[in-house]
């Protein structure tokens, strides 16, 4: 699916003298862990590089090297070459159109919906993580062995792949955390990090989620809802919420789990997990997208419409 190759795209970093390093909004561990990855080896090549992440670093990520240099709001500057990282979709890149406009758009992505927005593209829909990409493209570059650049890939490609227990885990996808194991990556630390220790805000929400869990087409669906309310007397945000649907795609006999979360601004964020479902081609529907077993889409209206709508398409693809 990729367009331009590697080589081309490295050859286009190297010859550019500043340059912006984004990733989509709402930010997982493979945007920040690749935005970081990129960026820092950018850096040891001799280039000006502005790491932009709208809201900055997660907090369950700030224990990552560099990650006090990503800047959570643009500064007034001029860019030879801007780099969107892991997203599908210009929409869900925070960057201004006139930041764009005397740069060169590169957008690297692993995602089977993206629609090649960029001026070179390099989409790879095999790829188990967009940090599996970025691991390539540092070989072209000429960057090996830096610690800090492998914990951030081994972050990104250990959390789009659920600790290597997806089904996107192939077996380059191990080789490639062998290469980031034997630079010095200590995988204990890291997935305790990341996996295993929770902020109070995040268990708060999941004890709200979890008292409006319901079910549809004989147990086969389960959902979740979350009101602006909610997450404010949880003390949570977006990026405290990362994992909350797995506690609805978890529970035996469910092929699809999803989670409602209600914007203020008249929306409902939507979240699709499955075993075998197609659920990408279920956001489509809603102008979503993400890949095959884990999606989302934004649906206007209130959130009891959206969970209609939504469940509604969900129940004509997965039956009873």
């Amino acid at each position: 699916m990729s367009v331009n190759s590697l080589a081309e795209i490295a050859a286009v970093l190297l010859e550019s003298r500043t340059l912006l390093v984004s990733t989509h909004i709402q930010p997982d561990g493979d945007a920040i862990g690749s935005l970081l990855a990129l960026g820092l080896a950018l850096e040891k090549c001799g280039r000006q590089v502005v790491m932009y992440c709208e809201g900055g670093v997660p907090q369950r990520l700030r224990f990552l090297a560099g990650a006090d240099k990503v800047v959570s709001s643009l500064p007034e500057s001029d860019f030879d070459c801007v780099v969107a990282l892991d997203c599908a979709d210009r929409r869900r890149l925070p960057v201004a159109d006139e930041v764009l406009r005397a740069a060169v758009l590169v957008n690297i992505d692993h995602h089977p919906t993206n629609n090649l927005f960029g001026r070179l593209n390099y989409v790879d829909a095999e790829a188990a993580a967009t940090g599996e990409i970025i691991f390539d493209l540092l070989q072209e570059l000429g960057v090996h062995d830096d610690c800090a650049v492998a914990e951030a890939l081994y972050v990104a490609v250990s959390t789009d792949t659920g600790s290597f227990k997806y089904d996107n885990t192939t077996e380059k996808t191990h080789r490639v955390a062998g290469r980031l194991l034997a630079c010095g990556v200590r995988p204990g630390r890291i997935s305790s990090l990341v996996f295993d220790v929770k902020p109070l805000a995040f268990v708060m929400a999941l004890r709200q989620a979890l008292s409006t869990l319901a079910f549809s087409a004989g147990g086969r669906i389960a959902w979740l809802t979350l009101t602006e309310k909610d997450l404010w007397q949880a003390g949570a945000d977006n990026a405290d919420l990362e994992g909350l649907i797995n506690y609805a795609k978890n529970i035996e006999g469910v092929e699809v789990g999803l989670l409602f979360k209600e914007n203020d601004d008249g929306t409902v964020k939507v979240g699709f997990r499955s075993f075998q479902t197609d659920v990408a081609a279920i956001a489509a529907k809603f102008g979503g997208g993400g890949h095959a077993r884990a999606a989302g889409c934004t649906v206007r209206g209130s959130l009891d419409e959206a969970v209609s709508r939504v469940i509604a398409a969900v129940a004509e693809v997965v039956g009873i």
